[in-house]
Order: C-alpha cells, then sequence, then structure tokens
C-alpha cells in the first residue's frame, strides 16, 4: 500500500515536499537498526528519501500540532543526537513532533510498535505506544490520539 497516497484525512503535509529514493541511506538505516525495521516503514521511506527531502511534516487537523517522519538520511543524523546508549541500542528512532517528544520502533511495556516519549527522558519506563504499525498509524489514524495529547 502506498501510505502517502493514503493519508489519514486528520493528518495534512504538502506533498509537493514529498520525493521517492535515497535508497542507500535507507539501506543502510535497514543495517544499523537495532530492531528489526517493519516493511511498511521501509516502503515509507522509500516514498520520502529522496535527494535532499527531510521527510514530511504532517498537522494534525485542528489540533495545531506537527508530526515530522525523518527522511531515512535525517535519521542517520540525528543518531547522534541523541546520548542515551542504553535506550538507542533498542529503538530505532524516526521522527519528533518538532518539540519535545521522540517516536521510535521498539519492543515496550505493550509489544513491538511505534511509542513516543520525551527527548529529556529517553527510556521505555515513560514511552506510551501509539500503534502497532505505522500503516495504522499514518492511514487508519490509530494512535493519532495519543499522538496529539501532552
Amino acid at each position: 500500500m502506498n501510505i502517502i497516497e493514503n493519508i489519514n484525512k486528520k493528518l495534512v503535509f504538502d506533498k509537493d515536499e514529498i520525493c521517492a529514493g535515497g535508497e542507500n541511506d535507507i539501506k543502510e538505516v535497514i543495517r544499523i537498526s537495532p530492531v528489526s525495521l517493519p516493511e511498511d516503514y521501509i516502503e515509507f521511506l522509500r516514498q520520502i528519501s529522496g535527494e535532499d527531502s527531510y521527510g514530511p511534516e504532517f498537522e494534525v487537523e485542528d489540533e495545531g500540532l506537527s508530526i515530522w517522519i525523518w527522511s531515512a538520511k535525517v535519521a542517520l543524523e540525528n543518531l547522534e543526537e541523541f546520548n542515551n546508549p542504553n535506550f538507542v541500542s533498542n529503538v530505532w528512532l524516526f521522527g519528533n513532533d518538532l518539540g519535545d517528544l521522540v517516536y521510535f520502533f521498539g519492543t515496550g511495556k505493550d509489544g513491538f510498535g511505534l511509542y513516543r516519549t520525551s527527548a529529556g527522558c529517553l527510556s521505555f519506563e515513560h514511552a506510551e505506544k501509539i500503534s502497532d504499525t505505522l500503516t495504522d498509524f499514518l492511514v487508519n489514524g490509530v494512535g493519532i490520539d495519543i499522538a496529539t495529547s501532552l
């Protein structure tokens, strides 16, 4: 399924900023990720990781909140920013809310899936599960209410 073409109606973004590509960066993401990355995420990266792409910023309609899902290149660059080896060695960080929350894949208290936690307190202890899959989140809207709550 093409996630970009089926984004949930609650999420608004600029389609002109989306470009496919970035296969070398995607291969590097797959190679270095400490967790097995879901196929829908890999396919999504192929849709958004073209040259000079930072990844889409989704505005949650009527909520005043943005969710930025990083392109493969930006995800790789952001690895160095988060200096908590015990946490980042067990998750793959893939986005943020343009504030203090980060989004990641990992296995927390509610099983494997998409989670969010404070960038200042990187731990599963404080993480909230958003959804099981990226498709559930971006297409089916599962967890948008969690992502928009503070």
